[in-house]
Formats: C-alpha cells, structure tokens, sequence
C-alpha cells in the first residue's frame, strides 16, 4: 500500500470541480481521446507522499499526524485556475491549481517531514506544488491539443473552503488506476492563546 497526507475541500468546491470534469470530458472526446476523472470522493491535495509501508505502519502514522495536527488551525483553501502536464499542447494531466497562500501548506508539509524523519520513517521529498489532480487524458493515436480549451478557463475561481483536517489516505494500483481509502481524519486544533 501507498500512504498519503493530504487536506480535501468541501462538497460544494469538489462539485464545482466535476462540473469542470464532465466540460472537458465533452472536448477531450471529441477531440477523439478519453479521458479518466478522479471520482469525486477521491479529490484532494497531497501534501506528503509516505511511499509504500504494510497496514502494520498505520498505529506509528497516526500517532505522527496526530502531534503536526495540533501544530496548526483550520485554514482557508482557494482553488483556482487549471493546467495541464506536461503542458496544453499534450495533456497528460488534468489539475487544478490551489491558490491559497502556500505558506500554510508548505508549513504543515515541513512539520509533516520533520516528524516524520525524526521517527525515521521516509517519504517523497521531491518538489511540491499544491494541485488537485482532476483526471489523465490517454490518446489512442496522436496527441491532441487542449491550449484553447485550457486557456479559456485557466483563471477560473472555483471557490474556497474551510480545511479543518489533516487527512490518512491507503492506495492500491490496479489495472483499472488507483483505489484510494480515507485511513484516518486529524483536526486542526492548535489553541491560540487569549489576548
């Protein structure tokens, strides 16, 4: 198994964002490619990838996201505008971009890591952007191009939601992609202190 860190936004920017899914779905086929979206239930922006661990790993993770929980207070997340990897010209991802002061996510990510490498456990260190991935584009011939398309709504606001919760996320890859199962939830608690 694959585990996760990752923060989900509410229900109502998530449907904002299939709307946005099933748009470009009608393009993407009829531009003669399919396309493959993250289900719903699955949208989320990773903040720290743990690699692969057996389900015996899970008491020891849940205890590490427990303290970085307490660390912070529930934020703000703003998601807005879309891209493409490795680009427009020949789309193989579909994400959408958090716009959020990425102060606040690259503070929880150090946390996370910090812990993390103090209980020497390893994990993906490898640069962080923060983006919702959205679906995968699969061509059956030649690419396609999506430039058009992904410039017209590449500075669309999709909304913001309140992040109260560090979220434990197991993945399992099969042939029909990638199962996610929501492990365990964190709740930002950090007390601020009276004035």
């Amino acid at each position: 198994m694959v585990f996760t860190i990752a923060i989900e936004p509410d229900i109502r920017l998530i449907e904002r964002l299939t709307f946005l899914q099933e748009d470009l779905g009608k393009i993407i086929t009829a531009r003669s490619a399919d396309s493959r979206w993250i289900r719903p239930e699955n949208m989320h922006v990773p903040l720290l990838c743990l690699g692969v661990s057996d389900e015996g790993a899970v008491p020891e993770f849940n205890q590490i996201l427990h303290q970085v929980a307490h660390q912070f207070s529930p934020f703000q997340l703003v998601v807005a505008g879309i891209s493409a990897y490795p680009s427009p010209e020949c789309p193989r991802l579909i994400q959408a971009a958090v716009s959020t002061d990425n102060d606040i996510l690259n503070e929880i990510r150090e946390a996370l890591m910090d812990a993390f490498r103090a209980a020497n456990i390893g994990f993906d260190a490898r640069h962080f952007e923060a983006t919702m991935l959205l679906g995968r584009v699969a061509t059956k011939t030649e690419r396609i191009n999506m430039t058009d398309a992904m410039n017209a709504i590449q500075d669309l606001n999709f909304g913001q939601s309140e992040i109260f919760e560090l979220v434990m996320y197991s993945s399992e890859l099969s042939e029909s992609g990638a199962s996610h199962h929501v492990l365990s939830r964190f709740f930002l608690d950090k007390e601020v202190p009276l004035k």
